[in-house]
């Protein structure tokens, strides 16, 4: 029993060193992804509940010296699904994350989402946010003013 848990000790310990060498090569390198959106916020503007479902796209450029790599998306609600690449994103090159918000079964009214990556970027975290205003009918009146 205290061999087991002597080896288990030692292997997480081997694994943590690992992870630790990993990223003090990144910190005495210098070099590391970065993630540049051309926007981090995208208004929908004024819609109405039948054209409920919007899309929109956010593009970026890793601006670093590594491979960048988005490694989850999470949205603040179930109504926004962001999609992002799969594959690494070499220095230099630009993809783009898909949005997607599904407001036809919500309330309407003026909505703000967030959607949250997860990326190996130095700062680890990137934000992008979603607004707009979905409204039952659209009436022309309505429209007017917000032009």
């Amino acid at each position: 029993m205290k061999i087991r848990l002597l080896l288990t000790c030692m292997l997480a310990m081997t694994f943590g060193l690992q992870t630790r060498a990993q990223d003090t090569e990144s910190e005495t390198s210098g070099k590391y992804p970065a993630i540049t959106f051309e926007k981090t916020t995208h208004n929908f503007g004024l819609f109405d509940k039948e054209h409920g479902k919007q899309v929109c796209w956010f593009k970026f450029t890793n601006t670093g010296d590594k491979e960048l790599v988005i490694l989850s998306a999470t949205a603040s609600c179930g109504c926004t699904d962001p999609e992002v690449p799969e594959q690494a994103i070499m220095p230099g090159m630009s993809d783009s994350i898909k949005v997607t918000y599904s407001g036809a079964t919500n309330r309407p009214g003026v909505f703000r989402k967030t959607i949250m990556l997860k990326t190996n970027t130095k700062e680890k975290t990137a934000y992008l946010y979603i607004t707009g205003e979905m409204v039952e009918k659209l009436v022309a009146d309505r429209v007017k003013k917000q032009e």
